[in-house]
């Protein structure tokens, strides 16, 4: 677990029977209590987990972090355009003969 395990995060682990939106976190003593929302059923679970096992959780953050690199976005975006463009040739073609 290398995030913070927050309110919102979706929290993945072998004790967990599903993905879990967290809904709280809660110290007990050394131990730390759980409760989410499960992704798949909609189903409320918590669960008491020592340090050990919460180190085994991969947290996905409640908001993206948009700390991309930017070269990399706009390929992307300009291997979309092009997608876009070879699927759709045809069709505008078609249309402007018919006029």
């Amino acid at each position: 677990m290398t995030e913070p395990l927050t309110s919102g995060a979706i929290v993945e682990g072998e004790l967990l029977p599903e993905p879990l939106r967290v809904v709280f976190v809660q110290a007990v003593g050394a131990q730390t209590k759980v409760g989410g929302q499960g992704l798949r059923t909609g189903q409320y679970f918590e669960r008491v987990l020592t340090a050990e096992p919460l180190r085994g959780l991969r947290v996905t953050p409640a908001e993206a972090p948009f700390d991309g690199v930017p070269a990399r976005v706009r390929l992307g975006i300009e291997a979309a355009r092009l997608a876009l463009a070879y699927e759709l040739r045809p069709l505008l073609l078609a249309v402007d003969r018919a006029r």
